[in-house]
């Protein structure tokens, strides 16, 4: 598993401008940070705290989410961090949601920087 030996966006970005930590069901934890450029994850960076699949799924997320628009990420899957990843065992899939999850309240947290007609309009693209 290439992410969990050379992981990639280890460590805190400097002036992220979304952020959020996660928690999951067992403990562990991954704290993501982004930039955008106009509507471009231009770089994110994570925390993983916990086991080698964390570490595996975070990684995965970086692969995945860095060059795209903040909407493409909104998109984003565990199912897609399992593909990046060649798979999981059953009792790790939820490293993934976990992955999943904290960049979606990463993306949160830019966008109510942005201001609520950010948030609303893109609170209305996700519903349809």
């Amino acid at each position: 598993m290439r992410h969990a030996q050379r992981p990639l966006g280890l460590g805190k970005l400097a002036n992220p401008q979304g952020l959020a930590t996660g928690v999951g069901q067992c403990g562990d934890s991954v704290e993501v940070g982004l930039r955008v450029v106009g509507e471009t994850i231009d770089a994110i960076g994570v925390v993983p705290k916990g086991c080698v699949y964390t570490l595996a799924c975070a990684s995965a997320l970086v692969s995945l989410v860095k060059g795209l628009t903040v909407e493409e990420a909104l998109r984003l899957d565990p199912r897609d961090i399992e593909k990046e990843l060649g798979g999981l065992p059953e009792d790790h899939v939820h490293c993934a949601r976990l992955a999943v999850n904290t960049l979606g309240e990463a993306i949160e947290d830019y966008l109510r920087q942005q201001g609520p007609t950010r948030l609303v309009a893109a609170s209305e693209r996700s519903d349809s």
